[in-house]
């Protein structure tokens, strides 16, 4: 785990690379990060309750695209202790190292739902969104809509209902487009979807993924506001 010094110069390496033409180079090295219910748990002890988690997207020095997580009131007070409530995720591939995957039929029993629709955009559509964002800065009138994100906010709620209501060990997040239309928001843009990803080996059926999907969990920043003081670790 790196030190607070290197977690900001990681965090700033993304920001001065976010715009660029590389930026989906790291956006799509893999296709997501866990949340552990141990994560859950350090944020739950701290008082006053987080409202949100805040996902801070960074290039570490080996060029990796890695995540970190901390809560509001951590971010907001500068108390930080790295592992404690402030946690690196690697960016990594779900179905790495799941024995006899590559040989077994891999069958989704998950219905259609607006989750999966999302992460297929992002799937299938990332790379010409990023040339719309491009195009978004070139205008005057639309430049900061055009800002590639720095920080999504997970709202804490979500994480106690999955963890504590639906008693999950670990949640994948992975990136999705939604579109938006609010005050600050009007278009397609990026977020964070939580899954519980399950396999039911089941020698007749093969290998059975089994998935639930959570939407409308985060808001990327900007185009929403970056207020002052309330992420630190831009600083």
């Amino acid at each position: 785990m790196s030190d607070l010094t290197t977690i900001k110069e990681n965090i700033q390496n993304w920001n001065l690379n976010r715009n660029g033409k590389n930026a989906i180079k790291f956006l799509n090295s893999g296709n997501g990060f866990l949340i552990s219910e141990n994560d859950f748990k350090n944020w739950s002890e701290i008082k006053p309750t987080p409202n949100n988690i805040n996902c801070y997207l960074a290039i570490n020095k080996n060029n990796d695209f890695v995540i970190y997580l901390v809560d509001d009131i951590t971010d907001s007070s500068g108390n930080y202790t790295v592992g404690v409530n402030l946690f690196e995720k690697r960016f990594e591939e779900y179905f790495d190292n799941l024995p006899g995957l590559s040989n077994s039929l891999l069958k989704s029993t998950l219905p259609p739902s607006e989750a999966d629709s999302r992460i297929t955009n992002w799937v299938l559509c990332s790379n010409a969104w990023i040339c719309h964002k491009q195009s978004l800065r070139q205008e005057k009138e639309s430049v900061e809509q055009g800002e590639m994100v720095q920080v999504f906010t997970i709202p804490f709620l979500d994480l106690k209902d999955l963890f504590i209501n639906k008693k999950f060990e670990n949640l994948k997040a992975t990136f999705a487009l939604k579109y938006y239309e609010t005050k600050e928001v009007q278009g397609y843009d990026m977020e964070v979807i939580l899954a519980k990803t399950d396999f039911n080996n089941d020698p007749e059926a093969g290998v059975s993924l089994v998935k639930e999907s959570f939407a409308d969990t985060s808001h990327p920043h900007p185009p929403y506001s970056l207020t002052p003081n309330k992420f630190n670790l831009l600083r």
